[in-house]
């Protein structure tokens, strides 16, 4: 199912990527106010689609909008509403909510990429502690439960269907929301 997930999500995952401001990371030129945009946006999605994900699976758990909101609260960042974002995103099924859930700890490989690279942005060198780009170890377990869940979970055909489009429509939305924050 993972191999499913990765064949039928790697352009869209392509794409968000070229599009984002953590490319800028990668660059080593962000700018502090392009990096506070970065952490509300990952906040947002993160956020809305934790939230969905722990309606359809309740032992679900994963603090990655709990770490976005401590770093946007040191750098004084106040949260905007997202309600409107909640209305875009729903999950009607928990086979949809593994599809989210391999988006939003799938992301978390890339995040050890981007802390690497944090400490040479000049701009963010100030920035004494990153909670949610802070390249610790601990930062993949949720993938790694994830993927250990995973291969005892057995879907439907139906249900693999579901998980695979809502994996899909999870990258579209993090897209819109990087477009609209």
């Amino acid at each position: 199912m993972l191999n499913k997930f990765r064949e039928a999500t790697h352009q869209l995952h392509k794409d968000i990527e070229s599009e984002n401001l953590a490319e800028l990371i990668m660059q080593h030129n962000i700018t502090l106010e392009e990096y506070k945009k970065l952490l509300l946006q990952n906040y947002i999605a993160y956020y809305v689609t934790e939230r969905a994900i722990q309606q359809q699976l309740p032992t679900y758990t994963s603090d990655k909008s709990e770490n976005l909101a401590k770093d946007l609260a040191q750098l004084g960042v106040k949260i905007e509403n997202s309600n409107k974002f909640i209305q875009q995103y729903q999950l009607n099924s928990p086979a949809e909510a593994w599809g989210a859930w391999y988006v939003v700890e799938g992301s978390s490989l890339g995040g050890m990429m981007i802390a690497k690279n944090i400490k040479e942005c000049d701009e963010l060198a100030a920035i004494e502690n990153h909670h949610f780009f802070n390249g610790k170890r601990q930062s993949v377990d949720g993938w790694r439960q994830f993927t250990k869940d995973l291969k005892h979970q057995e879907f439907s055909k139906s249900e693999e269907n579901e998980a695979i489009q809502k994996a899909k429509d999870t990258f579209i939305f993090f897209g819109n929301v990087f477009k609209e924050v």
